[in-house]
């Protein structure tokens, strides 16, 4: 197995774990009157500080991220545990989470040789987490047996670190997956707006079928697979080819699945491959800026999932409506800013 897998692997379960952590707390609140402040303070301390933190590990600030993230997901626990105030609990398991994940993407990127399934592999052991920690929240699972969860994601952190690349500088250097004549400013708009209609997209499909709890983990569970199939692809068949399935050959799934599951999880799976995508053109320009280039994509996630907090739309024909628009556009988008060779990037 190579290293680069190996870290992906590990990571994956870090990710699993303090996503269970994350979301067994704020599920905690969820008949909280303020739930809906609660969430926001959640999504916007997870996501929008990832890439500050990410900057720091990129300028030579060797702290891990991912031991500190794990002490304060720690004590969000026990301060849960003695019934503190819910706002700072959240926070603080906010933070945490933060943490972990930067320094899970910034190591995954360093550790692999230009190539983006390890780190694809690492953000989807989220969805696995986000599910689970829900449901042991509903099932009123014991704080203490959560805590010792969260702890456990010490063993793959540490092993994680015996794998890693010394700084990763060659490896950052082989990630070409973006178009080389667009401006960077432009491209990081570009693909950051992609990530943020992503962000928008993902609540606007169409579950009516939904209504279940084991739908909703086969709901999750096909994110997940999504995200890490999404990055396998890109490096064995290309970032354009990858682009177009993940955009243009979801819609069909995701319009017409409304009442039909299978038909529907094909298109959620298809749907998150372009995680993958986004992260790849973000690493392959800010080659340097490994953690800056993550940021950008969680900055993306609450750009798109903020407007979520204010509206819905109801409307099922309006909601394929914007659902087909957006599709069309972001396809345009990552024809633009992705490199247009046809051939797999490593082969050059």
């Amino acid at each position: 197995m190579k290293k680069s897998d190996g870290v992906g692997g590990l990571y994956f379960l870090v990710h699993f774990l303090v996503e269970v952590t994350s979301f067994y707390v704020v599920t905690a609140y969820i008949d909280s009157p303020f739930i809906w402040a609660l969430a926001f303070i959640y999504d916007f301390t997870a996501f929008v500080p990832q890439g500050v933190f990410g900057w720091l590990r990129d300028r030579g600030i060797r702290v891990n991220l991912a031991l500190t993230g794990t002490a304060i997901t720690t004590l969000a626990l026990l301060l849960m545990a003695f019934q503190s105030n819910a706002f700072l609990v959240v926070t603080i398991v906010a933070l945490g989470n933060c943490l972990v994940h930067i320094h899970g993407a910034e190591l995954t990127l360093r550790t692999s040789p230009g190539q983006i399934a390890p780190s694809a592999v690492f953000v989807a052991g989220g969805s696995f987490g986000v599910i689970t920690g829900k449901l042991l929240s509903s099932a009123q699972f014991p704080v203490w047996w959560v805590l010792a969860l969260n702890l456990l994601a010490i063993v793959p952190i540490l092993a994680a670190e015996r794998l890693k690349a010394p700084d990763g500088e060659e490896n950052l250097r082989q990630y070409r997956f973006d178009e080389p004549k667009l401006r960077t400013g432009s491209l990081i708009a570009l693909a950051t707006f992609v990530v943020a209609v992503r962000a928008f997209m993902g609540y606007g499909i169409p579950t009516a079928w939904n209504k279940t709890v084991l739908q909703t983990i086969a709901l999750y569970c096909a994110m997940g697979v999504g995200k890490g199939l999404g990055g396998v692809l890109v490096d064995r068949i290309g970032i354009r080819k990858t682009a177009v399935i993940s955009t243009l050959g979801a819609l069909p799934f995701l319009l017409f699945g409304a009442e039909m599951m299978w038909i529907s999880l094909i298109g959620v799976a298809i749907f998150s491959m372009t995680m993958a995508v986004t992260l790849a053109l973000l690493v392959s320009r800010l080659q340097k800026l490994p953690g800056v280039a993550f940021g950008f994509t969680t900055l993306g996630l609450f750009l798109g999932t903020a407007p979520i907090f204010f509206f819905r739309i109801r409307s099922f024909w309006t909601t394929c409506i914007i659902l087909t628009i957006l599709t069309v556009l972001c396809t345009f988008i990552l024809l633009m800013i992705c490199a247009k060779r046809a051939t797999d990037h490593t082969k050059e």
